[in-house]
């Protein structure tokens, strides 16, 4: 897929930003070739110790995506001062580190709470389904 994305690229260039198809081959054959290396290493060779982080999205995926909207919503929600609480804690916790790398800083420690409350839950053996 990689080199059949890279000879349409001459034709019909790679652009992200309108979806072109070349775009769409480049990015599915990146991802068979991860598929691929995930497959190979936690299931044939049996190389799971370093799984359990992801399983824990596994487990509760529909709370933990409801939960990191619905918190993001009570963030924008409730004021520090004049602030929201999610512009006070960007602008005075992640920002002083530059804005792109606050950014990142900011979704990761968000991202890492939304999986704290799925860890804890697996710990309790809670576990929602639709």
């Amino acid at each position: 897929c990689l080199s059949i994305a890279l000879c349409w690229n001459e034709f019909f260039p790679i652009n992200k930003k309108l979806w072109t198809s070349s775009f769409v081959v480049l990015t599915v054959g990146l991802d068979l070739m991860v598929l691929a290396i995930l497959v190979y290493l936690i299931e044939i060779q049996k190389y799971k110790h370093w799984t359990y982080f992801f399983e824990v999205f596994g487990k509760n995926t529909l709370f933990i995506y409801l939960l990191s909207e619905v918190g993001v919503i009570l963030l924008d929600f409730f004021e520090v001062g004049d602030r929201n609480v999610h512009s006070w804690l960007y602008t005075s916790v992640f920002q002083p580190f530059s804005d792109y790398f606050g950014s990142l800083l900011f979704a990761l420690t968000w991202m890492l709470c939304c999986w704290a409350v799925g860890y804890a839950m697996d710990k309790k053996k809670i576990y929602i389904k639709v």
